[in-house]
């Protein structure tokens, strides 16, 4: 039986069988014991859904966290290219992973382009 059914189908056992039968025996299993069952899982079904809200949460401030992190690291990026001391050709570039303007290719030159396989149908 699946989980997403056991416990929907479970529910309308209980409820059933705790109309009027609760006192009867199925299968070695008491009402109290199925209900207890029952009430076990939909608490772990709510402890779960609740721990997701909070995941949800979390994910949602992490998010927003490396989005002003980016938009730091943005105003950084522009701030030592404007800075009259260091410019887009400072060490300080190459050390943070940028290029800097000496170390770029003039664009002058391109390489070869490859040769591509004919297209079309051989047919």
């Amino acid at each position: 039986m699946s989980d997403y059914y056991s416990v929907p189908k479970g529910e309308v056992m209980s409820l059933a069988w705790g109309d009027g039968n609760a006192d009867v025996v199925f299968g070695g299993v008491s009402w109290s014991g199925h209900h207890a069952d029952l009430l076990a899982c939909q608490d772990s079904d709510l402890r779960i859904a609740e721990l997701e809200s909070r995941l949800a949460g979390e994910r949602a401030t992490r998010s927003l966290n490396r989005s002003q992190l980016a938009e730091s690291n943005r105003k950084v990026y522009y701030g030592v290219m404007a800075h009259p001391e260091f410019g887009d050709d400072c060490p300080l570039l190459a050390q943070m992973g940028y290029t800097r303007r000496s170390d770029q290719s003039s664009g002058l030159t391109r390489p070869a382009l490859l040769q591509l396989p004919p297209t079309g149908s051989l047919n």
